[in-house]
Formats: structure tokens, sequence, C-alpha cells
């Protein structure tokens, strides 16, 4: 049971879900531990560059009525105090023209303090190459604290003035553990979210398939009749579709299958039962009487071969419907065959007064295993004799349809098959009538026998047939040229 729950599809799909959640958490972590620094900094970087354009722009800025010196350095040191900045600007003689800084005065600068000037940073920007700098370090007397410096230089009508302005970094310390105990309260709710939601995405998921997995269960029981509703994923509803198609022909099947098992017993029934009694006259009454005892034997003797053939035609079709069996393609005459077999049919004619006409055109060669169209043939003149109507009367027809191809014809003119029975005919002991009696010739799987060697065959084959006008069923071979 411990396993059957740890295997199960909702534990599986919340347990996915809380561990795709903590791989987040995890990987912000280790994100906020790695590159919060180089992050900040950078940040950094990019507000003290900004900062410097600015103070420039404005410091460079022409006055006027509308814009006097006084709003100038007003907008200046606003602009220092909201940034938490310093900021000097100097001509290349290193006169301070400007010195600005944030609300903590001057012990908050690292480029200026008790009114003087840090003169390292002027000289390296006087020296450097590009015309700018940018440093980070602890550059504050009296204080651990880190500032990033930056400077750029200007060109102003020939005069060269030099704009040096400074940060001060935050605590990375205290900025870190204020993070990350946030990121804690943070984790925190965001597990019991994910919890929440995973279960309810597991039932979400679970459910309708437990559902379609109660109702499959029911086929193991020999109960078709599964219903599935309120299902609304397009997957799981593909599935229970398919499993409501899988039901529905399982079921037919199943109802085949009673139905053959009862024909078949019924045609076991009928010859074991003749072949009992016809025993018992033979030992109980004609056993000294000759040609009784013979007719009795006759008697048995032919409800044997019924047996016999019954048992040959359900293993032949079990061969052919099941792929254990071969064919062998040779060429063959084909006029000569259906000859042989309307031949064999001439005495059953004779005693029932049934008219079998044959119309082939002669030196019909064609492509086939012989013995299995012999089969076929067999099967279908068999069938139309036993339709053949109140004109008793059969046609074998044999024609080329073209250079490639034969089409055989077996025309009766009896009752006909209804359109919804045609797609049926083909199946094992299929009744149109649904009263099955026992044939007195074949064994009633000719047909089902006939579509399993033509479809072995891969050849054209079927039945036209209107209720009330009778039936025509045909097949088509390959034609050799001669």
């Amino acid at each position: 049971m411990k396993n059957r729950f740890f295997n199960s599809l909702r534990f599986r799909s919340w347990s996915y879900f809380v561990l795709f959640a903590l791989s987040i958490l995890l990987l912000l972590e280790f994100f906020q531990i790695i590159f919060i620094e180089p992050f900040y900094k950078n940040t950094l970087h990019k507000g003290i560059k900004e900062y410097t354009r600015n103070i420039s722009e404005l410091y460079f800025k022409e006055t006027s009525q509308e814009y006097s010196d006084q709003q100038k350095i007003s907008d200046m040191y606003s602009l220092t105090v909201n940034n938490n900045a310093c900021v000097i600007i100097y001509d290349a003689n290193k006169k301070t023209t400007l010195a600005a800084y944030d609300a903590l005065g001057e012990g908050g600068c690292a480029i200026y303090s008790n009114s003087t000037v840090n003169n390292v940073f002027i000289d390296e920007l006087q020296n450097s190459q590009n015309g700018e700098i940018i440093k980070s370090g602890k550059f504050i007397e009296l204080s651990n604290q880190d500032v990033m410096v930056y400077g750029k230089q200007y060109q102003i009508n020939d005069n060269y003035y030099y704009v040096i302005s400074n940060f001060t970094f935050q605590s990375l310390s205290i900025l870190s553990k204020t993070i990350q105990g946030q990121f804690v309260y943070i984790s925190l709710m965001v597990l019991a979210l994910s919890l929440i939601i995973s279960i309810l995405f597991s039932n979400f998921i679970s459910e309708p398939i437990l559902q379609v997995k109660q109702e499959a269960k029911k086929l193991t029981y020999g109960n078709y009749d599964v219903q599935f509703d309120n299902l609304e994923i397009n997957e799981i509803k593909e599935l229970a579709s398919t499993i409501q198609l899988a039901a529905n022909e399982i079921s037919k099947v199943d109802d085949m299958r009673k139905e053959l098992i009862a024909n078949v017993s019924h045609d076991l029934k009928t010859p074991l039962t003749m072949i009992k009694a016809y025993a018992e006259m033979i030992k109980d009454i004609s056993g000294d009487d000759k040609a009784k005892r013979n007719e009795h034997l006759d008697v048995i003797i032919s409800e044997t071969d019924s047996l016999n053939n019954l048992v040959k035609d359900l293993l032949d079709l079990s061969k052919l419907q099941e792929g254990a069996f071969s064919i062998t393609v040779t060429q063959f005459d084909l006029t000569s065959l259906i000859e042989e077999v309307c031949q064999h049919f001439k005495p059953l004619c004779q005693n029932d007064n049934i008219d079998l006409q044959l119309d082939c055109e002669a030196e019909l060669i064609a492509y086939g295993d012989e013995s299995r169209i012999n089969e076929v043939l067999y099967n279908f003149i068999s069938n139309a004799l036993k339709h053949c109507g109140e004109d008793k009367k059969v046609i074998v027809k044999a024609f080329m349809v073209n250079k490639e191809k034969i089409k055989i014809e077996i025309i009766d003119h009896g009752v006909g098959i209804s359109k919804e029975d045609l797609a049926n005919i083909w199946e094992r002991y299929y009744k149109i009538d649904k009263s099955y009696h026992r044939s007195k010739t074949g064994t009633g799987l000719g047909l089902a026998i006939n579509k399993a060697i033509l479809d072995a065959h891969k050849v054209n084959y079927g039945v036209n047939s209107n209720k009330g006008k009778g039936s025509t069923f045909y097949f088509e071979l390959n034609r050799v040229d001669i």
C-alpha cells in the first residue's frame, strides 16, 4: 500500500510541483548570494554615471531670465541630496567652481573634506587617457564605508572642466541580511501556496484519470456499459473516447463469440446425435440386415464428413485470419478451374432442378493460389445455389475487365440482401434472418473464409444486391497475358 501511494499519479504530480517550487526558490537564493554584490555595483555604476551627466548638463546650461544662476544651483543641490551624492567641479587650474554634497554634509564625501579637494582623484582624471575614471574603495577618512568615485573630463569653449562625484555604498551585509530575511518569509508563503496549488492541480489531473480507470475496470468483469462524464482535459477525453470505442467493439466481439459458440455447438450436436442414434440402431435393430445396416452406416459416414468439414473450415478460417498460412501464387487456367467446380455441383443441381449456367471466356489464365481460388469458387457457388430464388437459376461469369484484370461473378435471383446486412455478411455465422438453421451443404463459414483468402490475395471483391432481386458476388484476379 505504501509503494502504491508513492507511485500514484496524485502523489507524483503533487511532489513534482513542490519540487519545482523548491527548485525555483533555491535558484533565486543562489543568485542572491552569488550575484547580489556585482549586480548592486553595476547598478550603482550606472547610477553615478547618470547623476554625473545630469549635474554636468545643469552646470553648463546657460542661464537666462527664466532660468537664473540661483535656480541652477538649487537644482544641482536638490539632485545631489536626492541621490545621496557628493560632487565637485573644477577647472584645469584645479580651482573648484562648485562643491555640493548630500544632507550629511562633507563627512560623507570622499572627494571633498574639510573644504579641501582630494587631489588624488584630480590628478588621476587629468592624466587619464579617455578622460574618465571609476574607482571603488574606502576613501573617507575615519570611516570603513565603501564609496564609488566617478570622474569625467569636459571641454567647454577651449576650457577643460573636471566633474567628480561619489556615491556611498549601502552596507552590503545589512542589505543581504535584509533580503535573506525577507526571502525566508517569501519562501514560506510560496511553499504554502505551492502546496495548496499542487494539491488542487494533482486532484484536477488525477480525478478524471481515476474515473476513467474505474470505468475501464468494468470491462474486466464483462460489463461494457461505460460512461465518462465531466472530463475537461482534451487528452483524457480522447482516452475516454478510445476506451468507449474499445468497449463497444469488445461488446460486439463478445456477442459474436457467444453466437459463434452457440452455432458451432448446434452444428456439432446435430451430427453427433445422429451418429449416436444410428449406431444404436445398428446395434439393436439392423445389425443382421445388411441393407439397413449399410443405409445406417452411410448416414453415420455422412454426418462424420460434416463434422470433419466443420472442424476443417474452423481451422482454416482461424489460420487465414491470423495470417498463419502462406498462399502460393502461380499462373493457372481459370476457365478450366471454374468448369471443374461447376461440374462438381451438377448432381445437386439435377436433384433440385437448378439451372447452373456457365458463361466464361476461353483461356483465361490468372495469377493466384489455385487451390484457394477453387475454395472461393466452391463457397460462392454453394451459397448462390442455396439462395437461387424461384427461377432456380444461378449464373457463373468470368471475363476480362482489361488487359490486367479478370472478373468473376456469381449471380442468383433470390431474396437478396438489405443494405443494413451487406457490411456484415462476411462475418462468421452472420445471419440475415437471425433464425439459425443448420445448413445441409457447407458449414456456414464460406463467406468468412472467402474474405480471408481474397484479402490474402489483395484483390478487389464484394457483393451487389437488392432486396427481392437477388445478389451478385464478385472478385477479381490478375491476368496473365498470353
